[in-house]
């Protein structure tokens, strides 16, 4: 009878744990023990700690996701069903994106009872911009900029990096689609001017959809590339990094980023228009 009952506890406990966990993620040791003294449950964080690792929970870091509003799913949602068999095979992916000089990772490993390894970090970091864009055949030029993008400097940086591949890649009128977000500086009435001038063929897209442009994992190729092989510690060495990273991309490594749409679309299908992880 007291074993039926210390089994009655012990499974009463786990459920409190469990439901609690479910209910916030976030959820410290101490704040669960508060929770189980609510409930007349009285144990020690290391019982707690314990427990929660018996239970499958453990302790990692939060995974991200763009934040959608409830108006942009329903247009994300169209979009997926819209394009879900789409090859995108004239599609030039754009985006600008920030790069620091950062030299290490945020995590690393180290042997139980040794000191942690110092990672030296300036408390200002340098930073530039980037501007390119991808498509199944080949990528852009990249321009490497400081300072704010306004529409004028971004038209600019169309004269100079998108207008020279499409003369190369798609010469016919029209015969290309050019996607890029729905920044102010993108939509704004100089740039659509710019746009029919230049014959720049705008493909709109869903706005709060980073993970629908491919561009977005080859920056996060880049960022990686630098902090692994180059760890620059000046702002030439971040440039000329940056350089020599983008002489290697080319058409196969566009083609896999863009292909990865494939797993994307249908999961902002499944997902309601929501955010999908990727």
């Amino acid at each position: 009878m007291v074993a039926k009952r210390l089994c009655k506890t012990a499974n009463y406990f786990f459920k409190v744990i469990d439901t609690a966990m479910r209910e916030d993620d976030e959820l410290t040791a101490t704040q669960l023990q508060s929770k189980l003294a609510a409930k007349e449950i009285y144990v020690s964080l290391t019982t707690i700690l314990r427990n929660r690792q018996q239970l499958g929970w453990v302790y990692r870091g939060s995974a991200y996701c763009q934040l959608i509003r409830n108006e942009n799913k329903q247009k994300r949602l169209e979009w997926a069903r819209a394009n879900l068999h789409e090859t995108f095979d004239n599609v030039i992916w754009s985006d600008e994106s920030s790069i620091q000089l950062d030299t290490h990772r945020r995590f690393c490993c180290r042997k139980e009872g040794e000191k942690p390894r110092p990672k030296p970090r300036p408390k200002h970091p340098i930073k530039v911009h980037v501007w390119a864009g991808i498509s199944k055949k080949g990528p852009t030029g990249i321009c490497i900029f400081e300072g704010v993008m306004d529409a004028p400097l971004y038209c600019e940086i169309l004269q100079r990096t998108l207008l020279p591949f499409l003369g190369r890649k798609f010469p016919e009128p029209n015969c290309h689609r050019f996607m890029q977000d729905n920044d102010p500086k993108h939509t704004s009435r100089h740039a659509q001017k710019f746009y029919e001038e230049v014959g720049i063929n705008w493909w709109r897209t869903p706005p709060e959809s980073p993970d629908m442009n491919p561009i977005e994992n080859l920056w996060h190729e880049l960022k990686e590339y630098l902090r692994r092989e180059i760890k620059p510690k000046t702002k030439q060495e971040l440039i000329d990094g940056i350089a020599t990273f983008w002489g290697t991309v080319d058409a196969h490594k566009c083609c896999k980023y863009i292909g990865h749409l494939r797993k994307v679309i249908p999961k902002v299908i499944e997902m309601g228009g929501g955010a999908t992880g990727y």
